[in-house]
C-alpha cells in the first residue's frame, strides 16, 4: 500500500452574484494498492485554480496536483485528486513493486 495526501472539496456555500458554489479544501490521507490503479494523470484545472489562489492553506503555488483513477471491483473505478507530480507518483508504485 502506498500513502498518499487526497485532496477532498468540501462543499461550500452558494453565492448568488457569481452563480457558483464556492469549495473549501482539506487534505487527508489515502493508501492505494498500487495493484489497482489503472491511470494516473496531471489534474491541471486543479494545479491552475491553485496557482492563480490558494485552495490549500500552507501549500507552495508551485504545487502539482494528480488525478488518480483506482479499479473497484466489477466495472467500477474511484477517483482521487492527490497532491504531487504524476511522474512522483507511479515512482512511488514502482518502488513499491519492487520490494
Amino acid at each position: 500500500m502506498i500513502k498518499l495526501t487526497e485532496v477532498v472539496a468540501n462543499p461550500g456555500s452558494y453565492s448568488p452574484s457569481t452563480g457558483m458554489i464556492s469549495n473549501t479544501y482539506s487534505l487527508k490521507s489515502l493508501y492505494v494498492n498500487p495493484s489497482f490503479v489503472v491511470e494516473v494523470r496531471e489534474n491541471e484545472e486543479m494545479s491552475e485554480v491553485h496557482a492563480c489562489k490558494e485552495i490549500i492553506n500552507g501549500l507552495t503555488p508551485e504545487a502539482a496536483f494528480t488525478k488518480i483513477v483506482v479499479a473497484a471491483g466489477g466495472n467500477w473505478t474511484r477517483i482521487y485528486n492527490v497532491v504531487g507530480q504524476p511522474e512522483h507518483i507511479v515512482s512511488s508504485f514502482r518502488q513499491e513493486a519492487q520490494k
